[in-house]
Parts: C-alpha cells; sequence; structure tokens
C-alpha cells in the first residue's frame, strides 16, 4: 500500500511539473509596453547562476501558428517593437530572447556579455524554441541580429536535422572583425589566445558612440531605449568573449551547411569615423558589409543576400523608408516558405 502510494505521488508530481511547463508563467514587461516576459533558468555556470529572459506579444488572432524568435546583438537587448508589430502584423507571435548576462538577464556581479563559448546560448535558444512550439506554434522563424546573428547560424548548423525552426533571417551578421589585416594577424590571435588561458580578464570595448547617438532620441536618433541595458559606450569586454566570438567566426569563415533557408541583409556600405557624420544614418558603422555579404554566400545552398541602400547597422533602426524596404523583403521572402492557408 506504501509503495502504491509512493508511485501516485510520483506520477501526480510528473503531471504537476509538465502542466507548470505548458502553462508558463508570464508578466508584463516593464520595458516595452504591451509585451510580456517570463525567465528562463539556465543552471549554473563558472561564475554562478544565470538566466535569460523570454519576452512575448501574440497576434491578435488567437489562430495565429506562425512565429519568430529574434536574438539580439553585442551590448544589446531586445526593445525594438516597431519590428515586432511588423511580425505581428503578417500573422505572426512574436518572441524574443534577451540572453544570459545581457539587457534583461543581467544578474548582479555578472560581467555584461561574459561567455568562453557561444555554445553556452544554446541552451536559452532551445527552451525558448521549446516554449514557442508548445504554444502551438508549427512553423518558425530565428531572427539574429549582428552577433546575434552570428550565434544563429552557428546554432542552425548545430542543429542540423533537430531543428525546430523552419527559415533564418540574418540582420547584418557578426561574420567578420571589423579590424585592419594587420590587427586581424597580429593583436586578434594575441588576444583570442589570452581568452583560453585567462577567460575572466577584461580589456575595453571598441568605442562604436557615434553609432549609438545616431539611434538614441537623447542625441540624434529616433529610438527611445534603456541606455543602462544598451549604453552608448559598451562596457569592458572578457578576453573570454573575444576567445568565444573568434572560433564562432572562424567556424563561419571555414563554411557551414545550413539545411533550412537562410535570408541575409545587410546595408549596401559601411562607414569608418571617429567623430559625428551624417553618413552614419545611411550606412554600417558597426561591420565591413563586404566581409558579411562574402561569408554569407558559403553558409548554405539557399541562402538569399540583399544589401540594403542607406541601412544602418540595425537595418529595423534605419530611417523609416529604408526599414519599410527591409520589411517589404523580409515578408516577400518568407511567403514561399510559410505554411499554405
Amino acid at each position: 500500500m506504501i509503495k502504491k502510494l509512493g508511485v501516485i505521488i510520483l506520477i501526480l508530481t510528473s503531471f504537476l511539473s509538465v502542466n507548470a511547463q505548458l502553462k508558463r508563467e508570464y508578466v508584463p514587461d516593464s520595458l516595452c509596453q504591451g509585451f510580456q516576459k517570463t525567465t528562463l533558468d539556465m543552471g549554473n555556470d563558472y561564475n554562478g547562476r544565470v538566466v535569460a529572459t523570454l519576452v512575448r506579444k501574440l497576434a491578435p488572432d488567437t489562430t495565429a501558428r506562425k512565429a519568430v524568435l529574434y536574438i539580439h546583438g553585442y551590448n544589446d537587448y531586445f526593445f525594438q517593437t516597431e519590428m515586432a508589430e511588423e511580425y505581428i502584423k503578417h500573422g505572426y507571435n512574436f518572441y524574443a530572447v534577451d540572453l544570459r548576462k545581457n539587457g534583461r538577464s543581467i544578474l548582479p556581479g555578472q560581467v555584461r556579455g561574459d561567455v568562453r563559448n557561444l555554445v553556452e546560448y544554446y541552451n536559452e535558444i532551445d527552451e525558448a524554441l521549446n516554449i514557442i512550439h508548445r504554444e502551438k506554434n508549427s512553423f518558425v522563424v530565428l531572427n539574429g541580429h549582428s552577433m546575434g546573428g552570428l550565434i544563429a547560424a552557428l546554432y542552425a548548423e548545430d542543429r542540423i536535422g533537430k531543428e525546430k525552426f523552419d527559415a533564418v533571417f540574418l540582420n547584418s551578421p557578426f561574420f567578420a572583425w571589423n579590424l585592419s589585416p594587420i590587427l586581424r594577424a597580429t593583436i586578434l590571435p594575441i588576444a583570442a589566445s589570452e581568452g583560453a588561458t585567462r577567460p575572466e580578464k577584461t580589456r575595453k570595448a571598441s568605442d562604436v558612440s557615434w553609432y549609438g547617438e545616431s539611434l538614441h532620441k537623447n542625441f540624434k536618433g529616433e529610438w527611445d531605449y534603456s541606455l543602462t541595458l544598451k549604453p552608448l559606450i559598451a562596457p569592458d569586454i572578457t578576453y573570454g568573449w573575444i576567445h568565444a566570438v573568434n572560433d564562432g567566426i572562424k567556424r563561419v569563415q571555414a563554411g557551414l551547411h545550413i539545411a533550412k533557408p537562410v535570408l541575409v541583409m545587410h546595408s549596401d556600405r559601411s562607414i569608418n569615423t571617429k567623430k559625428w557624420n551624417d553618413d552614419l544614418f545611411n550606412a554600417d558603422a558597426v561591420l565591413n558589409v563586404e566581409d558579411i555579404h562574402k561569408y554569407a554566400r558559403n553558409i548554405s545552398t539557399n541562402v538569399k543576400i540583399i544589401g540594403i541602400t542607406g541601412g544602418m547597422h540595425d537595418l529595423v533602426l534605419s530611417r523609416k523608408p529604408v526599414r519599410d524596404q527591409v520589411y517589404s523583403q523580409l515578408f516577400d521572402y518568407l511567403k514561399q516558405y510559410e505554411p499554405k492557408k
């Protein structure tokens, strides 16, 4: 009798656990009005507890079964609500993940973005996609920007045969360091090697504050976002991060074999400036678009690459006529893969 009771309790406990997962609790997101968020417990890493944050806004059509998972870039978090509304307008349920030690997911004492291998991010992407499918979505787009584009490309490669997504959209993916050939050949290998042995050591990040000024409404831009979570000058980076990103970039440059259809978009040109220039509104001030185009050609046999005239680094934050063109190209592309009604 006691043994039977124990079995019953075990079954009941398992049922309640599964039921709790299916009915994940969301709370209103304080950063983006009308959105909800939930915390994903990612266990512990070399510095202690880590979490990720899943943000969502569902389409008003409760029968919608299309969804997108957005992965932000370096020194970034999800705040691009206009992009989310465009997806929703086209019948998608919108989800975004703030990766561990970034944005909404930073815990006290953590170094922003500190990671030793980009594979660490796979845990939250896996969990986010599991939730998206549990919430009755059957067609899913994986959307990554900049460093999030690098992560998404590697994740798509490493999940071949086990994909829980149906198409990939990469917005200005971080496929190469925007450094001179001399620095790439000398300083970069030393820093990456240092990251393998002393990953916790830090150094100053590159100053791309002019890019931030071209975005934020407090300066010369049109967007409102947290300058605490996305500061003009990025905080110090760890050598472990450099090592992790460098390894990821080398994998991309050696060629990938992503099985799902891939759309890559980038600006038609780059700008390199150390002072304010109005061209910051019309070009990529962070990465070299020629590098993006070069390496994007070798990540899949089914890849489409589009250069956007006048695009900024984050294409969906460009001037309105430009981002309208981005959305037009994006949703025209996705139509050919979306399930037929």
